[in-house]
């Protein structure tokens, strides 16, 4: 089931996260953060939970533009699935969840990124019609 993160999830994303970047001591999720995000009308993270277990997520960004009149476009996030639930669904649940809000909301594109070392997932999101060669991504990380 596809549901919107509660504060309570903050453990269970706190894990997946830490899948998804492992060694990374920075990582910290904040039930605070995730009622927060809750209230947010252009942001979302969304939990796929199976037999009361949260075994993934996506973080969605509804980010305004001025090309398209008054259509934002979206962009996607920390897509992570447990490893012992991949292949039964999880991940093609959660982007077609996502992708649903972007239509209700209008959206003009939905922009994933991933990381450059995660091919396999790269011919997951290439299955569901997501493209590698149309754009390039940059990133700079800030101290803090």
């Amino acid at each position: 089931m596809i549901r919107e993160a509660e504060p309570t999830d903050a453990g269970a994303l706190q894990r997946l996260y830490e899948l998804l970047v492992p060694h990374n001591p920075r990582i910290r999720v904040l039930p605070e953060r995730l009622a927060r995000l809750r209230e947010d009308v252009d942001n979302f993270c969304f939990v796929d939970e199976r037999e009361g277990q949260v075994v993934g997520t996506v973080l969605l960004h509804l980010c305004p533009d001025v090309m398209f009149e008054e259509r934002p476009y979206a962009l996607l996030e920390n897509l992570v699935v447990d490893p012992g639930a991949r292949g039964r669904g999880s991940g093609r649940a959660l982007l077609e969840h996502a992708e649903r809000v972007c239509r209700e909301h209008g959206c003009t594109k939905v922009m994933l990124l991933s990381g450059v070392h995660r091919t396999e997932a790269h011919a997951f999101f290439e299955r569901l019609g997501y493209s590698g060669s149309v754009s390039r991504a940059f990133k700079k990380y800030l101290p803090r």
